[in-house]
């Protein structure tokens, strides 16, 4: 398992068991259990660029240093499949004819798409957050079927219980259960730009109407915190050194 950057794959090429598909332009996250489900597939002319959603239960292992991700599907099943309007979100309507058609385990039911890939080791336990992760307040305009886009999210401001943080500008994933482990906080002039982790468990109140996160940290705390370099992988030594700086319950434990 590594920690790896969802910014980073956009781009990526997609390829199915007969030939290249699209490239990957998004990411769809489940909003209550902080789950990336799909990735994006904006299509070529092949399809009229056509939306395709992917979920990472097709994935065979990634070609990380090709930038490729392979799928278990072929051309004819994805030329096939459900239409998605890009306009507009996605229904949970949506998501179970798509599921349907592909034999996917819909995760809505308890049944965990993605956790436990296709290319995970089969002695992998799927990962699930603490039971804080589950009790964030929210605003009151919550989408019924609760799917997030990362590009959309990013740009989101963060706030301590002090003051403005900064912004969203990527996200952390663990690259065989698909859970987003951290987002990326810019902190341009709040924090002399120092670049940040905040785990989705630290965050206390989200307002997706307003596009803003709030952590219940002090900001002192959180400019004190170990230095992250976004050009070096996320090591447990650096994990560690966080959670016990932010005195935190560690997910790995």
């Amino acid at each position: 398992m590594l920690l790896r950057s969802l910014k980073e794959m956009i781009g990526y090429k997609i390829s199915a068991k007969d030939g290249e598909i699209g490239k990957v332009n998004d990411f769809y996250f489940d909003d209550r259990k902080w789950v990336v489900r799909y990735l994006v597939d904006k299509t070529g002319f092949w399809l009229f660029g056509r939306q395709i959603l992917i979920s990472p239960s097709s994935f065979e292992k990634p070609n990380w240093s090709g930038e490729q991700f392979h799928v278990s599907l072929t051309i004819e099943q994805v030329e096939n499949s459900p239409p998605i309007d890009s306009q507009k979100p996605v229904s949970r309507e949506n998501e179970d004819k798509i599921a349907k058609y592909y034999s996917w385990p819909n995760y809505w039911n308890g049944l965990g798409v993605p956790l436990g890939t296709a290319y995970a080791p089969p002695s992998q336990q799927p990962l699930i957050f603490k039971e804080t992760n589950r009790n964030i307040s929210q605003d009151n305009e919550l989408k019924d079927e609760g799917l997030r886009s990362t590009v959309e999210v990013t740009g989101y401001e963060v706030s301590t219980i002090d003051g403005n943080l900064g912004y969203v500008e990527d996200f952390i994933v663990d690259d065989e259960s698909w859970l987003i482990r951290y987002m990326v906080l810019d902190t341009k002039k709040n924090l002399d730009g120092k670049k940040v982790l905040i785990a989705p468990e630290w965050i206390n109140f989200i307002s997706w109407n307003q596009k803003k996160f709030s952590v219940n940290i002090p900001k002192e705390s959180i400019q004190k915190c170990p230095d992250f370099d976004v050009s070096l992988p996320i090591s447990r030594e650096y994990e560690e050194l966080l959670y016990n700086h932010y005195g935190c319950e560690k997910y790995w434990e």
